[in-house]
């Protein structure tokens, strides 16, 4: 049995595929969003620099602890070294004891020297830690103020986007409670073996459904249906709507 619709009908459907493309094309659109490239990218960035301002966190408390450590062996060499010298300076103890003491203070010196000199490095160790972490620091928040910038802006799209859909599919409710039933369900049936195209223009002998060019006999046989008479796409079976 042929399917008939009358010529307003049969507009009214091209009008229908269209607000249904505009609605898969929003439904497109928010998965692009909700899956968004450049935010995924920003919080795995965000990730990283976060991971490594731990290690380096890490690194720096080592590395305070190592000055602290340093500190304290100077201090403790230093007042040996300065209670050595005292009792050398007053002469306390016999000449053994004096000349053991002397050696002891040469001793203390020499580590002295030693012990500041890893309390620089330890000082400059510290610096370049402290250095490294507040540089991931201020990275890491530059970061993660474009990841909430980013997420600031899909979120506003996605409303937007939310809200067109919602649009199209009151208008798409309102158009197709005036189109009949049977041609209705033709017309989705063609959309899910189409992927989305139910209906379409034909444009001289060119179906828009496919893109492809009728053969004349294909036409021919098109052009010999009645005006309410609605016809199909010989390639993809879409309802054809003719000028």
């Amino acid at each position: 049995m042929a399917l008939t619709a009358t010529l307003e009908e049969q507009q009214r459907l091209l009008e229908l595929q269209r607000l249904d493309s505009d609605t898969d094309a929003a439904r497109a659109q928010m998965g692009r969003l909700r899956s968004d490239e450049q935010l995924r990218e920003l919080k795995t960035q965000a990730n990283a620099i976060a991971a490594e301002e731990t290690e380096l966190s890490g690194a720096a408390d080592t590395a305070r602890t190592e000055l602290a450590t340093a500190e304290e062996r100077v201090e403790r060499t230093q007042a040996r070294r300065d209670q050595t010298r005292s009792r050398l300076d007053a002469g306390q103890g016999g000449a053994k004891e004096l000349q053991n003491m002397g050696h002891e203070l040469e001793t203390l010196e020499s580590l002295l020297q030693d012990h500041e000199e890893q309390q620089l490095a330890a000082m400059e160790n510290a610096e370049t830690a402290e250095d490294a972490l507040t540089a991931a620091s201020t990275r890491l928040a530059a970061v993660r103020d474009h990841v909430s910038a980013r997420e600031q802006h899909v979120q506003a799209e996605l409303q937007e986007v939310a809200g067109r859909g919602k649009a199209l599919l009151a208008q798409r409710a309102e158009l197709a409670a005036l189109l009949p039933e049977t041609l209705i369900a033709a017309y989705e049936r063609a959309r899910e073996r189409n992927g989305g195209i139910g209906a379409a223009r034909l444009e001289g002998n060119i179906s828009g459904a496919s893109g492809m060019a009728l053969s004349p006999v294909e036409l021919e046989a098109i052009q010999a249906l009645e005006p309410t008479e609605v016809a199909r796409c010989p390639e993809t079976d879409a309802l054809l709507i003719r000028p």
